[in-house]
């Protein structure tokens, strides 16, 4: 059995969601033939800074009830050609923490098959942006991608407020037995350069409450 792990790598074959998708950041492992990969990554750019897996985020939305960031998730039933597998021979399980606090409240877990219609599919042949949706024809691939954000769910989230989200990925064999497994972490905080910002103007507001005092004693 072949296990590995990594963050920051690049998943197999690459990006084929959407269009134009960097590939990279991914917080992967590697087992029994198959890849798993999280990440993290904002809405309308990059993949967001991360470190051993835990990945930062900002508060707010981008759109709509859309937050600022995504989560992403890669399943390769058969990334080095050694499993034989295709998507019609696992379950692809997703975890969402919904509770924002450092505890960990999953839902889940669910078939990513079932919960969402759009997840693009392929091989590994399949190069950038080049999934397709055939749900009805699983067993014509090994790789499923999706991108996804907590704004869209019907569940308690607040994108204006920091949380620490928890995800995991698992792909199971048709006995419901663990074939590889991966997690990783969104911290959701203020910008460093706001809350700099925010200590500048709480201590200028501090002196001026001290300016304010000693004038009004010379007065007196």
């Amino acid at each position: 059995m072949l296990t590995t792990s990594a963050q920051a790598g690049n998943v197999t074959p690459d990006v084929i969601f959407g269009s134009g998708n960097p590939n990279g950041g991914w917080t992967i492992s590697q087992s029994n033939g198959v890849e798993v990969g999280l990440r993290g990554k904002q809405r309308f750019g990059p993949v967001l800074p991360n470190s051993g897996g835990v990945y930062q985020a900002t508060p707010g939305i981008s759109s709509g009830t859309a937050a600022t960031w995504n989560y992403e998730f890669s399943a390769n039933v058969d990334w080095d050609g050694t499993s034989g597998l295709t998507l019609a021979d696992v379950q692809v399980m997703l975890e969402i923490d919904v509770d924002p606090s450092a505890g960990v409240s999953f839902l889940g877990p669910f078939d990513v098959f079932s919960a969402w219609t759009d997840n693009a599919v392929g091989t590994n042949a399949t190069g950038n942006g080049g999934g397709v949706i055939d749900n009805a024809n699983l067993n014509l691939y090994n790789v499923v991608q999706n991108s996804q954000n907590l704004g869209w769910a019907p569940i308690p989230f607040d994108p204006f407020a920091d949380g620490i989200y928890d995800f995991r990925l698992s792909v199971l064999d048709a006995n419901g037995g663990s074939l590889a497994q991966t997690t990783a972490q969104v911290v959701v905080t203020p910008e460093p350069s706001s809350m700099v910002l925010l200590g500048i103007g709480m201590v200028g507001l501090a002196g001026y409450g001290m300016r304010r005092r000693k004038q009004r004693q010379a007065v007196a």
